[in-house]
C-alpha cells in the first residue's frame, strides 16, 4: 500500500491510496474503491490485498470531507457532486496509467457516489454496489428537510448531530442486547471494536455535507437519472439481510427493481443471510470476497 498526491478535476489535491503488489505479467485489471461515510480507504487493506493476490491492482481516494479535510466532515461546495466528479476523473487517470480494465466498488455512502457516477456513463468493466439502497422513505425525506433547515439557521460547518442520531444512532437499536456500540456494522465483534476505537471513523458529518448528500439521494432514484446508466454495464448489488441501511433488504430490493425497470440487462443481486452493513468485514467475508472476484472476472 502506498499513498500519493493526486490532482482532481478542479485542481484540488487529493490523497490517493494504491495497492499494486501484482507482477506486471499477471495484472488483469484495476479495482477502484469508493469508501463509505465517516471512514477512510485504508480500511479496505485486507480486501485490496486479496485483489492483489488475484491479479488486480486496487486504488481509492480519501473522499472529500473525510480524512485530511481541514474540518473533518465538512468541505465547501456540493460535496456529493464534486466527489462523483473526483471519482470519474480518477477512473480516467487509472485507465491511462495502467491501460487495464477498470472495475469500481462503492460501499455505503460510496455506493451512493457510485450510483451518481454510473449516471454519467463511464467507460468501465463493471460496478459493485455494496451496502447500498434506494431510499425515498419518510426518514430520508425528514433528514433532508432537517438538514436544509439547519443550514439556513446554523453554520454549514457545524456537525449534524441530530441527523447522526436519526441514522447511525437508530441503526444500533436492533442490536442493543449485544451491548456494543456500532454493532450494526458487523457480526464480527473485533472488527466493530476496531472501528469504534478509530478516531478517523464514526464522527458526525457537517450540516453542509448532509444537505448535499441527502438532496442527492432524492435525485439518484428518479427514473430520468437512472435511465442514463449504460444498459449493458454489468452491475452487482450486494448487501447483508440484517443491514439497517438497506432496510434489512427492503431498500436493496427496491434498488434492484429500479435498475431492472430502467432496462439494465446485466444486473446481479445478492443478500447475505444475517450479515450486517460492512459485508467485507463480516464473519463470512471470504464468501463475499469470492463472489465479488467472480463477478469481476466474469464481467464482459
Amino acid at each position: 500500500m502506498k499513498t500519493e498526491k493526486w490532482t482532481s478535476f478542479d485542481g484540488s489535491e487529493r490523497e490517493l491510496v494504491i495497492w499494486d503488489d501484482v507482477a506486471s505479467a499477471k495484472q488483469k485489471g484495476v479495482v477502484q474503491i469508493i469508501h463509505g461515510m465517516a471512514e477512510y480507504v485504508e480500511r479496505y487493506d485486507d480486501f485490496a490485498k486479496f485483489l492483489n493476490q488475484n491479479g488486480y491492482i486496487a486504488a481509492g481516494l480519501e473522499q472529500r470531507a473525510h480524512k485530511g479535510a481541514e474540518i473533518r466532515g465538512y468541505e465547501k461546495g456540493d460535496v456529493f457532486e464534486d466527489t462523483v466528479k473526483d471519482n470519474l476523473s480518477l477512473t480516467t487517470y487509472l485507465s491511462s496509467r495502467y491501460d487495464l480494465p477498470i472495475s469500481v466498488l462503492g460501499h455505503s455512502y460510496g455506493s451512493m457516489i457510485l450510483q451518481g457516477y454510473l449516471q454519467n456513463s463511464p467507460s468501465i468493466k463493471c460496478a459493485i454496489l455494496s451496502g447500498s439502497a434506494a431510499r425515498a422513505d419518510l426518514l430520508a425525506k425528514i433528514g433532508c428537510y432537517i438538514a436544509r433547515a439547519q443550514k439556513t439557521f446554523l453554520s454549514a460547518k457545524k456537525p449534524a448531530k441530530l441527523i447522526g442520531k436519526l441514522t447511525f444512532g437508530a441503526f444500533d437499536k436492533p442490536f442493543k442486547s449485544e451491548n456494543q456500540k456500532n454493532a450494526w456494522l458487523s457480526r464480527d465483534a473485533a472488527a466493530v471494536k476496531r472501528y469504534t476505537g478509530d478516531e478517523l471513523c464514526g464522527y458526525d458529518m457537517s450540516i453542509g455535507f448532509q444537505v448535499s448528500f441527502l438532496s442527492a439521494m432524492q435525485r439518484l432514484i428518479k427514473d430520468e437519472n437512472v435511465s442514463k446508466i449504460d444498459k449493458d454495464l454489468p452491475v452487482m448489488i450486494v448487501s447483508g439481510s440484517a443491514d439497517p441501511v438497506g432496510g434489512n433488504g427492503r431498500f436493496v430490493e427496491a434498488l434492484y427493481g429500479l435498475y431492472l425497470k430502467n432496462g439494465l440487462r446485466k444486473i446481479k443481486y445478492k443478500l447475505y443471510r444475517d450479515a450486517r452493513h460492512e459485508i467485507i468485514n463480516e464473519i463470512n467475508k471470504d464468501e463475499v470476497y469470492g463472489d465479488i472476484l467472480e463477478f469481476i472476472e466474469n464481467s464482459k
